[in-house]
């Protein structure tokens, strides 16, 4: 059975794949300004996977699991830099 992968599918996943390594980067980083960094670029390439998979609830969980996950670098990010 042949599976096909659409550019909305790669772009969802990767979105995935980003948020979640900017996460690891931010409780591993020394330097909190870093993680705030990673985590508003994987945030921005999360919203546009996300824009680009909105027709498809599949796309869309993944994509919406990334900006979670890179929210959640920036949250870190910043709770290092103000304590």
């Amino acid at each position: 059975m042949q599976h096909s992968t659409t550019l909305t599918k790669t772009a969802c996943i990767s979105a995935l794949i980003i948020g979640v390594l900017a996460a690891a980067f931010a409780f591993s980083t020394k330097t909190p300004s870093y993680a705030v960094t990673a985590g508003a670029v994987a945030t921005v390439i999360g919203l546009v996977s996300l824009y680009m998979g909105r027709k498809n609830i599949d796309d869309m969980q993944l994509a919406a699991a990334g900006v979670f996950m890179a929210v959640v670098s920036c949250l870190v990010g910043l709770w290092q830099i103000y304590n």
